[in-house]
């Protein structure tokens, strides 16, 4: 074992080597010579938590948290002291061996001495699986450990490659969630939270309450409408579950429940006082100049790892950086100095340093994570990296106009306007403009000749040894290509690992080009002709 990570945002996680080392049915080495990644979930027992419980000073809250915890905890001692298990459930990446199906990448995972779920069943027909499945949650609390659900997988390793991803997830797999558990409780009272678009969502303070493992106190409600359908008021009970298990939601009141006070639609933002407009089923704060909530909104998504990524960044750093210096726009992040940021509470000299490293980081970023960045409405982390692979600068994203935009196939005419409306505010423009004064320099990724496979569509199959697949796909986007997840009559390329699989037959009987990993790598020096 040479590295391990956490999942982090799907493309870069923490280094936990030293902490998963601790971890006692990982085994360090396995009779497999070549390079692989398993993917596995770390957890701890519910026994375990129990006994550590009774000698604990502040006892631990769940199992769940218990476990990420550990594996973050700088400290490898302290990991091991928690007594985590694992179970592996995936091979991401392998070299010099094919493997075709679930089955064979278990039996293999099994020979190699890594830890699988008895949990498992293989079948042919999709609906005789749910007996099982069925069966599978009334057993769940004689586990030794929590499950919230089944994962149904498509079997056939060549079938999932041929469905792809969407942005976050397998097409090839499905997640089955179990009813989750519920309880009553008393609703204290309700805040309205303002969100960096402005949004007004509201809060349910609870009387606290164990749920699955956690201590409820808060529960989030729609709107004022979801208020309103659920009969919900101050004093009132109502029935919560953990949605998934993890995020609390309130269900409704409790039949014949008596009503205390009823909660009336706020006129004015909690915040700034601004008058509240109501657009369709939800409320907004418009002032976006001013109102605090909104300002830290935006500090905190401009910094967050698929946008600026900056480290050492939190929502509260956000606010104290709104309350105390007055920041009331992204550009200021970049006039901070270590001499303001010291006089802060709990800033000492080397977190502010650490912090300011991190900023003057984030001027040279990919111009996908900087549109994504400046929370464009409507506009995701796809979308805004599908606008940097059309378009290839900032300057021509913000020239762009509708019939331009519409010509991408992600994008219809929500979205297209969203895009035209942003960049044509007067006041979006100018912050935009202050960002690349400050030496904001956002860039498409290229490759050594930049845009050198502008339309161009690949088709990866087999196994690569030089390279990951991952690191393929983004040495072909970087130059303005594209891929895909099956052979068409529109591929111009089939990269070619060790076992191709039928994307070879159909690409010859096609006429597609063809390119070894050698000469696909070969590419990136010399660009196409």
């Amino acid at each position: 074992m040479v590295q391990a990570a956490t999942r982090g945002n799907g493309e870069t996680g923490e280094s936990i080597l030293q902490q998963v080392k601790t971890i006692a049915n990982i085994p360090h080495r396995i009779p497999f010579t070549g390079r692989l990644e398993v993917q596995g979930e770390g957890y701890m027992r519910l026994s375990v938590l129990e006994d550590l419980n009774r000698i604990l000073s502040e006892p631990l809250k769940n199992a769940r948290n218990a476990a990420a915890g550990a594996l973050r905890n700088l400290d490898p001692e302290i990991t091991r002291s928690r007594k985590l298990n694992c179970f592996c459930y995936n091979i991401g990446y392998i070299e010099e061996k094919t493997l075709s199906s679930q089955e064979e990448m278990r039996a293999f995972m099994l020979e190699n001495g890594l830890p699988l779920s008895d949990f498992y069943l293989e079948s042919d027909i999709l609906e005789d699986l749910f007996p099982h499945i069925l069966d599978a949650e009334e057993r769940r609390q004689l586990l030794d450990f929590q499950i919230d659900g089944m994962v149904i997988k498509v079997r056939q390793l060549e079938l999932r490659e041929m469905l792809g991803y969407t942005d976050k997830f397998p097409r090839w797999a499905v997640a089955y969630k179990f009813a989750a558990e519920e309880i009553t409780t008393t609703v204290k009272a309700i805040t309205w939270e303002v969100g960096r678009t402005g949004k007004l969502t509201p809060l349910a303070h609870l009387e606290p309450v164990e749920l699955s493992g956690a201590t409820i106190r808060r529960a989030t409600l729609n709107n004022y409408n979801d208020i309103l359908r659920k009969n919900v008021s101050i004093g009132s009970r109502v029935f919560i579950r953990r949605s998934n298990d993890v995020i609390p939601e309130i269900l409704g009141s409790v039949q014949d429940n008596n009503v205390n006070t009823v909660i009336a639609k706020p006129t004015h933002c909690p915040s700034c006082n601004a008058h509240i407009e109501e657009r369709g089923a939800h409320l907004f704060c418009p002032n976006s100049l001013s109102c605090k909530p909104q300002i830290a909104g935006r500090l905190v998504h401009f910094a967050s790892r698929d946008a600026m990524d900056i480290e050492f960044f939190s929502h509260k750093t956000a606010e104290l950086f709104v309350e105390e210096l007055g920041i009331s726009s992204i550009p200021q992040l970049y006039e901070l100095t270590t001499d303001k940021l010291t006089g802060l509470e709990r800033f000492g000299k080397k977190k502010a340093e650490n912090l300011l490293q991190s900023i003057n980081k984030s001027r040279d970023c990919a111009l996908g994570s900087f549109l994504f960045a400046l929370g464009i409405p409507n506009v995701g982390l796809k979308t805004a990296r599908t606008l940097s692979e059309q378009f290839g600068s900032l300057e021509a994203v913000r020239n762009s106009d509708k019939d331009s935009l519409l010509q991408i196939a992600d994008i219809g005419e929500t979205i297209a306007q969203s895009i035209i409306d942003f960049f044509s505010d007067e006041s979006i423009s100018a912050q935009i403009d202050a960002l690349l004064n400050h030496g904001v320099s956002p860039k498409h990724e290229t490759g050594s000749n930049p845009g050198f496979l502008f339309g161009k569509i690949f088709v990866l199959t087999g196994t690569l040894s030089g390279i990951s697949r991952r690191e393929a796909e983004q040495l072909i986007i970087s130059a303005g290509g594209k891929t895909a997840s099956s052979v068409t009559k529109n591929t111009d390329y089939l990269l070619l690992g060790e076992n191709p699989g039928s994307k070879l037959d159909k690409a010859e009987a096609l006429g597609i080009t063809k390119l070894n990993e050698a000469a696909f790598l070969a590419l990136f020096t010399r660009g196409i002709k």
